[in-house]
Parts: structure tokens; C-alpha cells; sequence
């Protein structure tokens, strides 16, 4: 096979594209509330955004979130910012209200992807993750001492 021709094969198994591992950086605003806050990329093409406060997006990166923040299905049609913290997927949602066992984050204005504190709230249900303890270990333990 010649050169030309194996590039050819891996540019049409490379159904991501020429940008595959580009992601674009938070873009900063300030919200009706006058607060700094960002636009979160969510994929590597800048059509979905989680909305967050800078000071929550800070902490939580400073409390070691690795990585990208990423859309997430719940398998129902709904999705979800997600975010790698230790070899575990958390939710920032949940890390942001500060979310337990047996209680389940529900979105004012019915937008998951809005992540600032007003559009979050807490209700007991059936979640079993405990995702704001699972960081507040991680800072305990001498890893950050943002949160």
C-alpha cells in the first residue's frame, strides 16, 4: 500500500475531522445578575454550552477536574454537563448545589446546561451519587483547598 493511499484510508475512518481534538476555551460574559460567568464547551464543535458562574467553574477545576466538560445522555432524551474528577463522572450540577445521597437536582428555568446557582435545587429522590462529598475528599485530603 502506498503512502498516499493509507492516508487516504485514515481520512475516511476519521469520521471526527480535521478538529478532532480541538476544543474550544470558555467563553466569558457577564450575566444579568452582573456576574462573571462562562460558556462551557460541551463537544469539539461549539454547538453545546453549560452556562456556570467563573467562581464555581474555577473551584471546580481547582478541586482536580481533569479534562473536558462533556454533554452526557441520560438514555431518556434528556442530557447533561458532565465532567471527569478522579477517574469518576460527576455531575457539576450536583457539585455546585452541593448535592448528596437521596437528593436529585431539578432546573428552574428547565435547562440543564444552565449551571449558575439560581437555575439549581435540590429535592430528595432516589440518586444515589454523592458527588459534593466525593470533591470536599478530594480537598480534604490536601488536593485544593478552594472548596
Amino acid at each position: 500500500m502506498t503512502s498516499s493511499t493509507s492516508t487516504t484510508s485514515r481520512r475516511k475512518g476519521n469520521r471526527r475531522g480535521p478538529y478532532a481534538g480541538v476544543r474550544h476555551a470558555p467563553i466569558r460574559f457577564t450575566d444579568d445578575h452582573g456576574r462573571e460567568c462562562l460558556k462551557v464547551p460541551l463537544d469539539r464543535y461549539g454547538r453545546q454550552y453549560a452556562t456556570v458562574t467563573e467562581s464555581d467553574y474555577r473551584a471546580i477545576q481547582g478541586a482536580g477536574a481533569t479534562g473536558a466538560w462533556y454533554l452526557n445522555s441520560n438514555g431518556h432524551g434528556g442530557s447533561y454537563a458532565r465532567i471527569h474528577f478522579n477517574k469518576t463522572r460527576l455531575m457539576p450540577a450536583r457539585i455546585i448545589a452541593g448535592a448528596g445521597p437521596r437528593s436529585v437536582v431539578r432546573y428552574v428555568n428547565g435547562d440543564p446546561l444552565d449551571l449558575r446557582p439560581e437555575n439549581i435545587v435540590l429535592r430528595k429522590g432516589a440518586a444515589k451519587r454523592d458527588d459534593a462529598v466525593i470533591v470536599a475528599d478530594s480537598v480534604a485530603a490536601g488536593e485544593d483547598d478552594e472548596w
